[in-house]
């Protein structure tokens, strides 16, 4: 299981915070693992995996701006190349120009494969995937919000009602399912993504162990009486790749990702180990990390395999395995990491008594789900709420608290009217609602870029506030198109039909 998410960034910088956090995911995960993908299917695989993709990826991922700066960042990698082969008179010359070559072949690799996609979209070679059963995709709501948290019931509605019309609107079709953003769930939420169709989620293991106990996290559940089922991820399994303490990505073949060259901006220095500083690393050999790839996924199949078989000793039952990772871990963090899944899936196609499965398809193939009263968690620090919730953050969570209930005031008084203005009021208070910006303060690497990202949408969203409550026309309507050239997510909005109903 792979969750694709990164906070919108479209025209809101470059670098280094801004909209090449989105091209690196691209160029170094997401064609990548498309092209891996692909290939997989072309082998026959099916039904085999579940990918979230969140509607502000999807709309980044087809979005032509950012399909245009997708193609000059590939365009630039080129360039550094020629100049680290140009440039470089170091130690280990002649590797690092190697290396230049190899990085210059993977940006032509990924620029052609882009070039391949239906309108140059990298949602559409998902959807593709999709349509021909290899994948499910599931959606999620519209800014990835925090969902326990939002205090007005009609915007955390509103959420999931956006989410998936953003999700037909990109990727051609409704998801079943959904990925709670950050795993985050609390008593009552059921009824909610019942109410909008939601078929299964995905919540972090010790949620479901804390609410079913012992091995309750190798079969999903239905949540109390309602008909959304509850997977629960692994951590004993998904940890082997990637956990708070390492992995599979700190091998010392592995690219370092931390090491960047100053003189070219690539990362050319291998792991060799954690505890060497950067004047003690070896230079990073591909054929050698490929290598290191191909052993970790037969280490991983055994332990799936022995996880399930000890399992079944147990109980009786088949089980369930879910390892759910970012998908940016796998080539963006860990540069192999969509290798290794190749690898991982060409095991399994054979295994004997292992299924690589989607969540759609484990579900029809597992027994009803008993139900459970799924107490309220996490994926976070302590598995609770604490790594966005904080003295650093509670300025965020007041002015929130202050934009949603004045967002559905404004949108009840002028529904039916200034319907532009409106509508971005709305996309600005969804995109406060991220995430994203107070986990990036307290858990992140770019605080100072997150805290100025939720006072601009604030300053945008006062602005908008300020024209409506004085019925400014000319000047409203100027407003609502500046801002909207800016922060163009959910385009589909309607004020008028959103928060009426």
């Amino acid at each position: 299981m792979l969750h694709t998410h990164l906070p919108y960034l479209r025209r809101n910088g470059t670098w280094p915070c801004g909209e090449d956090f989105f091209h690196q995911a691209a160029a170094e995960s997401y064609l990548p693992l498309l092209g891996t993908l692909t290939r997989l299917g072309e082998r026959g695989l099916r039904d085999a995996l579940t990918i979230s993709v969140s509607p502000m990826v999807a709309h980044q991922m087809a979005d032509p701006h950012m399909i245009r700066e997708l193609e000059l960042y590939l365009g630039r990698i080129e360039l550094r190349a020629l100049r680290q082969v140009a440039n470089y008179d170091g130690v280990f010359a002649d590797e690092v120009k190697d290396l230049a070559a190899f990085y210059c072949t993977q940006a032509r690799t990924q620029g052609e494969l882009l070039d391949t996609l239906p309108g140059r979209s990298i949602a559409s070679g998902l959807a593709a995937l999709a349509d021909a059963g290899a994948i499910e995709i599931l959606g999620g709501p519209a800014t990835h919000p925090y969902l326990p948290l939002i205090r007005e019931p009609a915007l955390a509605a509103a959420q999931l009602e956006l989410g998936r019309t953003e999700h037909v609107r990109v990727l051609g079709r409704a998801p079943a399912g959904m990925w709670l953003p950050e795993c985050a769930y609390a008593p009552g939420l059921a009824q909610l993504l019942d109410e909008h169709n939601v078929a299964h989620v995905v919540v972090d293991g010790p949620t479901m162990l804390r609410s079913a106990g012992p091995g309750s996290t190798f079969a999903p559940r239905r949540i109390a009486d309602s008909d959304v089922v509850a997977f629960s991820r692994n951590l004993d399994v998904t940890y082997r790749v990637w956990s708070p303490t390492g992995g599979y990505p700190t091998g010392r073949w592995y690219r370092d990702f931390f090491h960047y060259d100053l003189e070219a901006g690539f990362k050319n220095w291998r792991v060799t180990s954690v505890r060497k500083p950067l004047h003690r690393k070896r230079p990073y050999e591909p054929a050698q990390g490929e290598a290191a790839a191909r052993r970790d996924a037969e280490d991983f199949a055994a332990l799936i395999a022995t996880t399930l078989e000890q399992h079944e000793r147990e109980t009786g039952r088949d089980g369930v395995i879910v390892a759910a990772y970012d998908t940016e871990l796998f080539g963006h963090w860990w540069f192999e990491g969509p290798a290794f899944l190749e690898h991982l899936f060409a095991l399994l196609e054979q295994h004997p008594s292992v299924t690589p499965s989607s969540l759609a398809a484990a579900r029809a193939r597992m027994p009803e789900p008993e139900p459970v009263e799924l107490l309220a968690g996490s994926w976070g620090f302590r598995k609770d709420e604490r790594s966005w919730v904080a003295d650093e953050t509670q300025w965020m969570w007041d002015a929130l608290g202050e934009v949603e209930a004045e967002t559905v005031r404004l949108t009840e008084k002028h529904a039916g009217t200034d319907g532009e203005a409106l509508a971005q009021l709305l996309r600005e208070a969804f995109l406060l609602q991220s995430s994203d910006w107070p986990f990036m303060v307290l858990r992140g690497r770019n605080g100072d870029y997150a805290q100025d990202r939720f006072r601009e949408h604030h300053e945008r969203w006062r602005r908008l506030a300020g024209l409506l409550g004085r019925g400014s026309g000319r000047a409203l309507s100027r407003a609502a198109v500046e801002l909207f050239d800016v922060d163009n997510v959910l385009p589909d909005l309607d004020p008028a039909e959103l928060l009426t109903r």
